[in-house]
């Protein structure tokens, strides 16, 4: 049994990934319809959440019908990264994700995504940040691919 917390999803359960600009309200009913057991908003810019920004606070939207679900957030500044999980607490989804793989360059330009898993002492206190902020599990989505974030200068 795969349990995250209080949240039991079974023996195998079918998890839909945070997609941007594809997991969307409408797109995650169709996936639920179709036996998603788990699934996560697109990821959300922790500065965009903190700033008020009205794309950022869209991506807070999720129904009753999702349930279970994760909101995820991304950043690589701690302050930031704790206010938003505060925000994301208060939308009361079933638990919150953070994103430290995405390997696009904007993201990880601006030391967040996959560009967090150059230093490690930053995840862990980034991690720290988040959990101290929020009463949700927390989870987080990661790489193991080293050439998509750039950590070996020889690929």
């Amino acid at each position: 049994m795969v349990k995250i917390r209080n949240i039991e999803l079974g023996d195998f359960p079918l998890l839909l990934a945070p997609m941007e600009d594809v997991s969307d309200p409408p797109f995650r009913y169709v996936c639920k319809q179709n036996g998603a057991d788990l699934m996560y908003t697109e990821f959300i810019s922790s500065e965009g959440l903190i700033r008020d920004a009205i794309k950022s606070k869209k991506k807070l939207d999720i129904f009753d019908y999702e349930r279970p679900i994760g909101i995820q957030i991304f950043g690589g500044d701690e302050d930031a990264m704790a206010m938003s999980a505060k925000i994301v607490d208060a939308t009361q989804p079933d638990l919150l994700d953070i994103n430290f793989g995405c390997p696009v360059k904007k993201v990880v330009c601006k030391g967040a995504g996959a560009g967090v898993l150059k230093d490690i002492d930053l995840m862990v206190r980034l991690t720290k940040a988040v959990i101290k902020s929020t009463s949700l599990p927390v989870t987080i989505k990661t790489r193991l691919d080293r050439k998509s974030t750039r950590l070996n200068s020889s690929h």
